[in-house]
Parts: C-alpha cells; structure tokens; sequence
C-alpha cells in the first residue's frame, strides 16, 4: 500500500541550503515539510506577489563564484539583504561553473547548452526554468523549444533532465535506480503562477536521500492541476 501523503506546517527559516542558486528575499512566510512515499521533502512556496523577491545567484560583486551558501549570505548581507529561504539551482562543472544557461538579472552569464554528454545534465529531453514577470510570468520549456523563442526574461536556468512531461515521467529515471542523493525541483501552477520548489531534506540522512523516478512521483500527486512540465536539479 502506498503511504499517504502528508503536509505539516515548519517555522521559516527552518531550511537554508548550501547554495548555488535560487535565493527568496521576503518577509516570512510558512515552509512546509512533506512525506510521499518514503522521501521527505521541504515544499517552499512562492506566490505571485513574492516574484519580484526571488533571485537566482552564481557570482559576487567581484565577478567571482559565490560557491556555498557561505558566500551567499556574506553576499546578501553586503546588499543588507534577508534570506528566507535558498536552494541549489543548477549541475555544476569545475569551477564552480554552471553546465548550461543561467541568466542573472537579464544578463547571460552562461549560455545555453545544446551538446550531448555524460551525467544527469545532459539526459534529454532537458529544460530551462525562467521568470520574466513583463511577459507573462514563469515558465519551464524544452531546451531547444527556448532557443526558438529568442526570450529576454529576467532570470534563466538550464538545469537538467525535465521531471515530467505532460504527465510523464522522464523516461531515463528508473524505478528501481540505487542513486539516491539530496535533490531538489521547481515547477509552478498555470493557474495561479505560484512557483514551487521542492528539495529533500539535507538533513534526513535516510528519507532525505532520493532518485530522479522517486522525486518526479511527488510532483505527480500535484500533475492534475498543474502545467505538466517540471524541471528537476541535483546537488550532485
């Protein structure tokens, strides 16, 4: 029998992570801890109101990589900056440098990868995950279905392998796959543009550890009212 799924309200601020990535800079607001089939995951959800407060972060003031979650806050308080909550936001190579597009406050740090490879980067189909609040909001669309609509948005991140596809779960993830690692995920609901991440938990050294197939079910109890495209990232 499956386990059920369960929603529990957390203090904010309850969950910081060791970033590259996504940061939201916004008074409080209730994070949620959720339990779906032996994972248990942090749910950070961000209203349409709160988009403007959400940035997406790879390098300093100096031009050089942030690296940690260390970096990021000495950066923000700099900037005399709050965190609410950070996520990693992309799968990086030496350098660190992100593997494919990121796109900070409208300017291309890094542009767009079209290559085949080796590693959860380069499973196809992958997506990029953008937010141009001018345009008509978020969005997550096939990498090169981008590329085809030549968008300016305000932030852009080429992530990974697209979670699921108009229901369907990306078809390298396997059911049975040992790979269980800390993961995390960002789609949002077409209806109200709300953008959900969704990150195990850094903690839970058994529960916190998942695989691709296992994360992209939680995103299928949420797939009936929701656009069905969801991006997922790994730390590793």
């Amino acid at each position: 029998m499956r386990a059920a799924t369960q929603i529990h309200p957390l203090p904010v601020l309850r969950w910081l992570f060791s970033v590259l990535g996504f940061a939201l800079l916004s008074p409080s607001l209730p994070a949620e801890t959720l339990e779906h089939e032996g994972g248990l995951y942090q749910v950070e959800r961000v209203p349409f109101s709160e988009h403007s407060r959400l940035q997406l972060r790879w390098l300093n003031d100096a031009g050089q990589p942030l690296s940690n979650f260390g970096g990021l806050q000495k950066q923000l308080m700099k900037e005399g900056k709050k965190i609410r909550f950070a996520t990693n936001a992309s799968i990086y190579e030496r350098g660190p440098r992100p593997n494919g597009l990121m796109v900070c406050e409208g300017r291309e740090l890094v542009p767009i990868n079209l290559a085949d490879g080796f590693g959860n980067f380069f499973l196809k189909p992958n997506g990029v995950f953008f937010l141009d609040e001018a345009s008509g909001g978020p969005a997550i669309l096939e990498t090169t279905e981008y590329v085809s609509r030549q968008l300016k948005p305000r932030f852009a991140n080429q992530s990974g392998p697209l979670l699921l596809r108009k229901g369907v779960i990306h078809p390298a993830f396997q059911k049975d796959s040992p790979n269980r690692r800390q993961r995390s995920a960002v789609g949002f609901v077409a209806a109200t543009q709300e953008i959900v991440f969704v990150m195990s938990d850094r903690e839970a050294r058994v529960e916190g550890r998942v695989t691709f197939h296992q994360l992209a079910r939680v995103f299928c109890i949420w797939d009936a009212k929701t656009r069905s495209f969801w991006m997922v990232t790994s730390h590793r």
